[in-house]
C-alpha cells in the first residue's frame, strides 16, 4: 500500500536548488536508508514530508492512513514534563481513552446500575486494550531502557538532561508514537554502542515504515532494505541493502561514464565532419549532421557533487617512541569519582579506540588528557617531542558569526587567501562555500570545518571527541583514509562501529568506572567480550546535575582556552605587521611619496589602537576565574 507519493518536488534557497523535479513513494515496510554529502537537503526533504517546510513547486499526497512520525527538534516547552511523559505524550490517544475510562470508572462506582455508561465502559477497554493501552507504558520503559534511560531517571524532567539526552529522548517519543511512516534524522548520533545495537534489533521488530537519514553504516547495514541518495537536487533509488547500494552505485557510475564518454567521442567526431564540409561538397551532408548534433539528447557525466579532495593528516614530527602515559589516574566531577585508577601507554604509531556506554567518563578522559580537568590521584605524562591536536565533539572552537574562510584564518592570519580556499576544498568548502556565515552550516559542515581547524597546523597526537558525528559517507571514508596513513597517533573516542574496525588497532574500554585494554580492533573486542553484559552505573537527579554542572564548566574552559589562543595570536600577527610598517615608514618609502606614506601612517594608528585593544581583551580574559 503506498503511504506517501510525491510528485515533481522543487525547492532551492537563494540560488541553491535543493531539491529538482523529484518524484517518489513510500510503501508500507519500507526500510528505506537516506544518504547524501552534508548539506545535500536530507533534513529539508523530511521538513517538507511533515509538512513543516513549503515546496517551491510540486507536490505530496498521503495516504488516509499515513501518520508520521519525526523526531521534534525543539523541546522548550516540555522541560518541566518528566522524560516518561514527554515520551509517553506520544501516545495522546491512549491518555485521552485512559482518563475516559477512569472517569467513567468514577462515574459508575457513584452509579452502579447505569447502563449507558456500563456500554460506554466496555467499548472504550476493549479499544484501548486492541490499541496495545495496557501494554503502553511497559514498551515505554523498554524503548527508554534500550536508548540508555535507566529506570531510576524516568521521572526526571526534561530540563536536567543533556543536550545529547534530549536528542534520545526525542528518538524515543518518535518509537513510542503510533505513526506507520517513521522519520528518523541520524538517530544513532547520541547512543553509545550498545543502545544502537538495541536500536537496530527493535527496528528490525517493527511493522511500521521508515526512511532514516544516517551515515553509520554498520547501523544502515542492519537497519535497511532499500536506499535513497539525494545529489544535486535529484534522488536515486536502490532496492536491496546497503551493501548491495554502495556495489550498484559504483556499477552504474561506470556504465553512464562509459555512455558518457562514447557520446562525446561521437560528438566530437561529428563536429570534426561538419567544421571539415560545411563549406565543400558535402555541404548537406554536414548540415543534416549539424541538425542531428542539435536535437540528441545529451548523456551527463556521471552524476556527483564535487568530492574534496583527500584529507591529510601531517606529523609535526617523530615524538619519542612513549607518547603518552597514563598511571593509576582517578577523575572525578564533584563528589562522585567517574574513572579510577585506570593504567594505560599510547606508543608512537598506536591508533587507539576508547569506548564505553554514555555517561562512564569517556570524554571526561579526553579532558584529563589535554589538560581541561586535574586527575584526584595518578599521574598523565606525555612523552618528549609529544604535540596534541584535541577535537571537541562540542565544537566550542567555532565561532558562529563570522564566515567560513575567516573561521580558518583565525587559525593562520597570515596565510594567503589562494593557499586557504585550496586547504578549505579538501574538506568539501569550495566557490561560495567558503563566505557562508559558520551558523549557517548544517551539524556535518560545521563538524568538517572544526576538523580543517584542527588539522591545519601538524600535530604528532590527535585526541577525536566522535569525529564521525554527522559526517557523510564520503567524508568519513576520507578521514579514515587519512588516519591509515598517518605517520602519528591518535587517540579517538567514537560510537561507529565500522569507523573503529578501520582505523584503530587498540580498544580501551571502559565499564563501570575502570578500563581494560583490548589488543586489535572493535570486531575483536566484540569477539572477546561477546555475552558480557555492560555494568550500568546509575547516576542519582542530584549526581546528575552535579555533572552538568562540571560539564558547563568544562565547555567555559575550553571556550576561555580558545579564547585566549585566539587572542595571543591575533595580538603576534599585528605585531609582526606593525613591526613590517615601523620599517617601511624608516627604511623603505620614498620621503617624496606623499600618498604612500599617509596611508602608511594610518596603517600604522590603526595597528596600535587595535594592539591596544587586544591587550585588554588579553588582560580581562586571563582575569577570568573558573572553579
Amino acid at each position: 500500500m503506498t503511504l506517501l507519493a510525491a510528485e515533481r518536488l522543487f525547492k532551492k534557497f537563494d540560488d541553491q536548488i535543493i531539491l529538482n523535479d523529484v518524484s517518489f513513494t513510500v510503501q508500507s515496510r519500507d526500510r528505506i536508508g537516506l544518504v547524501g554529502r552534508n548539506g545535500s537537503g536530507k533534513t529539508t526533504l523530511f521538513e517538507i514530508m511533515t509538512g513543516s517546510m513549503d515546496l517551491d513547486r510540486g507536490s505530496i499526497v498521503r495516504s488516509k492512513s499515513c501518520r508520521i512520525d519525526y523526531i521534534e527538534q525543539e523541546k522548550t516547552e516540555h522541560l518541566e514534563s518528566t522524560v516518561f511523559d514527554f515520551v509517553a505524550a506520544a501516545r495522546g490517544d491512549l491518555l485521552n481513552m485512559r482518563r475516559d475510562i477512569e472517569a467513567l470508572e468514577h462515574e459508575l462506582q457513584l452509579h452502579p446500575h447505569d447502563t449507558v455508561s456500563l456500554d460506554r465502559l466496555g467499548q472504550l477497554q476493549s479499544h484501548f486494550e486492541g490499541e496495545g493501552g495496557f501494554n503502553f507504558e511497559n514498551e515505554v520503559k523498554i524503548i527508554l531502557e534500550g536508548l540508555g534511560f535507566p529506570v531510576e531517571r524516568h521521572r526526571d524532567r526534561i530540563k536536567s538532561f543533556s543536550g545529547g539526552e534530549k536528542n534520545r529522548a526525542g528518538l524515543a517519543r518518535a518509537l513510542a508514537g503510533n505513526g506507520n511512516l517513521l522519520l528518523l534524522d541520524e538517530p544513532t548520533n547520541h547512543l553509545d554502542i550498545e543502545s544502537t545495537r538495541w536500536l537496530e534489533e527493535y527496528l528490525s521488530s517493527l511493522e511500521r515504515s521508515y526512511i532514516i537519514v544516517s551515515h553509520d553504516r554498520a547501523f544502515l547495514t542492519a537497519a535497511v532494505n532499500r536506499v535513497w541518495e539525494i545529489s544535486n537536487g535529484k534522488i536515486d533509488s536502490y532496492t536491496g541493502g546497503f551493501e548491495q547500494f554502495l556495489n550498484e552505485r559504483q556499477q552504474r557510475r561506470q556504465l553512464q561514464q562509459h555512455h558518457y564518454e562514447h557520446q562525446q567521442a561521437e560528438i566530437k567526431r561529428i563536429e570534426e565532419f561538419v567544421r571539415r564540409n560545411m563549406a565543400g561538397q558535402k555541404t548537406k551532408q554536414a548540415q543534416s549532421k549539424l541538425k542531428y548534433l542539435n536535437r540528441i539528447k545529451r548523456i551527463q557525466a556521471p552524476k556527483s557533487e564535487r568530492q574534496p579532495d583527500a584529507i591529510r593528516l601531517h606529523s609535526s614530527g617523530r615524538s619519542f617512541a612513549h607518547v603518552l602515559s597514563v598511571e593509576g589516574v582517578s577523575l572525578a566531577w564533584g563528589t562522585d569519582e567517574v574513572v579510577r585508577d585506570i593504567t594505560f601507554d599510547i606508543y608512537r604509531g598506536d591508533k587507539v579506540g576508547l569506548i564505553g556506554q554514555n555517561g562512564s567518563g569517556k570524554s571526561t578522559i579526553l579532558k584529563a588528557l589535554v589538560g581541561e580537568i586535574s586527575p584526584v590521584r595518578g599521574e598523565i605524562r606525555l612523552g618528549a617531542n609529544v604535540d596534541v591536536a584535541y577535537f571537541d565533539q562540542e565544537l566550542v572552537d567555532l565561532d558562529l558569526d563570522i564566515t567560513v574562510l575567516n573561521s580558518i584564518w583565525e587559525v593562520d592570519p597570515m596565510v594567503e587567501i589562494g593557499k586557504m580556499r585550496s586547504f578549505l576544498a579538501r574538506f568539501g568548502f569550495t566557490g561560495e562555500d567558503c563566505f557562508k556565515r559558520v551558523s549557517t552550516l548544517s551539524g556535518g559542515e560545521k563538524t568538517k570545518l572544526s576538523l580543517a581547524r584542527l588539522l591545519y597546523h601538524p600535530a604528532n597526537l590527535i585526541i577525536f571527541d566522535e569525529p564521525t558525528n554527522n559526517l557523510d559517507l564520503d567524508t568519513r571514508e576520507a578521514l579514515e583514509k587519512a588516519l591509515q596513513e598517518y605517520d602519528g597517533s591518535c587517540l579517538v573516542v567514537s560510537h561507529d562501529r565500522y569507523f573503529l574496525d578501520h582505523v584503530v588497532d587498540k580498544i580501551l574500554y571502559i565499564n563501570n568506572a575502570e578500563l581494560e585494554t583490548f589488543n586489535g580492533n572493535y570486531s575483536y573486542f566484540k569477539e572477546k567480550t561477546s555475552g558480557q553484559a555492560p555494568v550500568v552505573k546509575v547516576k542519582s537527579s542530584e549526581r546528575k546535575q552535579e555533572y552538568l554542572t562540571f560539564k558547563e564548566k568544562s565547555k567555559q574552559r575550553a571556550r576561555l582556552k580558545k579564547d585566549l589562543k585566539a587572542t595571543h595570536k591575533r595580538i603576534a600577527a599585528m605585531e609582526a605587521e606593525l613591526e613590517r610598517t615601523i620599517n617601511d615608514l624608516q627604511e623603505n618609502i620614498p620621503k617624496t611619496d606623499w600618498e604612500k606614506l599617509d596611508e602608511t601612517i594610518r596603517r600604522k594608528k590603526e595597528l596600535e589602537d587595535n594592539l591596544m585593544q587586544a591587550y585588554h581583551d588579553l588582560e580581562r580574559l586571563e582575569e577570568i576565574e573558573l572553579d
